[in-house]
């Protein structure tokens, strides 16, 4: 069964982005969840870096995720920039494979499929340094999601509106790179069995 790595970027003490009383430790506490609940329902494990409001290093996460034997990283974020930037990127390390990076591609262009926000590409590196150590320092291959601009109006209305979407979205991805069939629920399967749950 394969294994799967949900880091939510940020919390506790590390706020991440801010834009007024919106943080991005938050957000994407709650789109990890999300997705975490959709990877449920098929035949995959996964392990959530946090499931609250921690202060956790990216060391720890980072050595849970190789201790585990995840076979994909995935770390959710959330941009930020000035009021005008938009869309959604993706981040892998700067010696990527070919294959890394399709599948960040995949992950990336199905959150933009959801909304049509920005696809501002699948990037090498970091920013301003070398590379993130999410990417750098995990065994698996692995993936730095910006999931829109916190520091944008519309990005965050389309992150409210669509987190569900967005959590379904990724699952599906990290199926598809994975090479899970991908098991549509059963209407009346509450429980998630392959069965109708009985009233």
């Amino acid at each position: 069964m394969k294994k799967i790595y949900i880091d939510a970027g940020h919390g506790g003490s590390d706020a991440g982005a801010v834009n007024g009383n919106r943080y991005e430790k938050t957000d994407t506490l709650n789109l990890a969840a999300l997705i975490e609940y959709e990877l449920e329902k098929q035949d995959v494990n996964v392990k959530l870096s946090r499931t609250s409001d921690i202060s956790k290093g990216l060391s720890a996460r980072i050595s849970e995720a190789n201790n585990w034997g995840a076979d994909y990283f995935l770390s959710i974020h959330r941009n930020s920039f000035n009021g005008s930037a938009s869309g959604h990127e993706a981040w892998v390390i700067n010696t990527a494979t070919t294959k890394t990076q399709q599948q960040a591609a995949t992950i990336l262009n199905a959150v933009v499929g959801v909304d049509n926000l920005a696809n501002r590409g699948v990037k090498l590196g970091a920013p301003s340094y070398t590379n993130f150590a999410v990417n750098r320092d995990t065994k698996m291959p692995s993936c730095l999601l910006e999931v829109g601009f916190i520091s944008n109006t519309k990005d965050n209305d389309s992150f409210d509106k669509n987190i569900g979407n967005y959590a379904n979205a990724i699952a599906r991805a990290l199926c598809k790179i994975l090479d899970v069939t991908w098991k549509e629920p059963i209407l009346g399967d509450i429980d998630g069995d392959g069965k109708i749950t009985a009233k």
